[in-house]
């Protein structure tokens, strides 16, 4: 079996290329045949042409993904994992033309994995047959390796260590519907809350894309720099900027987790966090994994009660996932691989 794997890789490190990485190593530790080939238009062009039959995307661009189901003409098992709300904002905001050319295209697709079930039952609704749809959630346990902890810079473990409460957040300078999507601005005005009611609390940001900002978002990320020395929390928040080291080492070292976003769709970071039973705080904006501690988002107020919490009945939250076991979606993955392969 060859398998064709398009869409980002690392680096930059993020949620779907962190992903590929990983179920490239789990595939080759499996004896599966696997290349990787960057979503832009040459290798979108070149599609046709690769060895092997199955081509997986995770392209988030419309335009490939109304040009994937004419792949079948050439032979090849295709399949398109959705990550986040790209599909339903495609589909929601398209001219009718476009939105028919866009569903006739993915019903031409072999399987399409849905990491939110919000995502799946909305592909029902229009149609798509649900046995061409699979809801796998995109997180894949770490295969750990020494180098990605020697990876990151002595200044971010000696902040670590220094921590007495850590809390780890990762994200994006970007906005969803005028907003910051990944909530460094709450995370911000969380840590001004704990540290005036006298919690002794650090926050540790890992922030990806920063030389890929525009005007606007290099801008407003300015502002957050500098409402974090305003605040007089310069000793208390360290915003990492990622480009080529992992975020499971830090996790490791954390004692909380926060994701709050105010879109999503599933936060691999939960997972892992959960994985090396570390406690978890999300926004209520999709499904999560089990174990999850929800708040309802953009409400600080509920994010501070949520996070405080934690903090006084830190053994009570962490005994509560000390059981859960995440499912392998690695290996569900490569099932359907073997099921488009026979």
């Amino acid at each position: 079996m060859k398998v064709n794997i398009i869409g980002p890789y690392p680096p930059p490190y993020g949620g779907i290329s962190v992903h590929i990485k990983r179920m490239k190593k789990y595939l080759r530790s499996k004896g599966v045949d696997v290349e990787v080939y960057e979503d832009n238009k040459k290798a979108f062009l070149k599609a046709p042409l690769l060895k092997g039959e199955i081509i997986h995307f995770h392209s988030i661009g419309k335009k490939k993904r109304i040009l994937m189901g004419f792949l079948a003409m050439f032979h090849k098992k295709i399949i398109l994992t959705i990550h986040g709300e790209s599909l339903h904002d495609q589909l929601e905001q398209s001219s009718l033309f476009i939105k028919r050319l866009l569903l006739f295209s993915l019903k031409k697709i072999n399987k399409i994995i849905c990491i939110n079930p919000k995502t799946l039952k909305e592909l029902i609704s229009y149609g798509i047959a649900a046995s061409n749809l699979a809801f796998i959630p995109s997180y894949i346990n770490p295969i750990e390796d020494e180098n990605d902890s020697v990876n990151i810079p002595s200044f971010v473990w000696n902040f670590i260590n220094n921590a007495e409460f850590l809390i780890s957040a990762n994200g994006w300078i970007t906005f969803y519907k005028d907003q910051d999507l990944y909530g460094i601005d709450m995370l911000i005005e969380l840590i001004r809350k704990l540290k005036y009611e006298h919690y002794n609390v650090s926050l540790f940001i890992a922030l990806l894309g920063t030389s890929m900002q525009s005007q606007q978002e290099r801008s407003y990320y300015n502002d957050l720099k500098n409402k974090i020395i305003n605040y007089e929390l310069e000793k208390n928040i360290l915003i990492f900027e990622v480009n080529d080291t992992e975020f499971y080492p830090i996790l490791k070292k954390s004692s909380l987790f926060i994701r709050p976003t105010n879109a999503d769709g599933y936060g691999v970071s939960i997972a892992e966090a959960l994985y090396y039973k570390v406690p978890s705080i999300a926004s209520d904006v999709c499904s999560r994994p089990e174990g999850t501690i929800i708040f309802k988002a953009r409400q600080i107020d509920d994010l501070y009660i949520k996070t405080a919490e934690v903090i006084k009945n830190y053994d009570l939250y962490q005994g509560k996932i000390k059981n859960i076991e995440l499912p392998n979606n690695a290996e569900k993955i490569l099932d359907i691989y073997k099921e488009l392969d026979s």
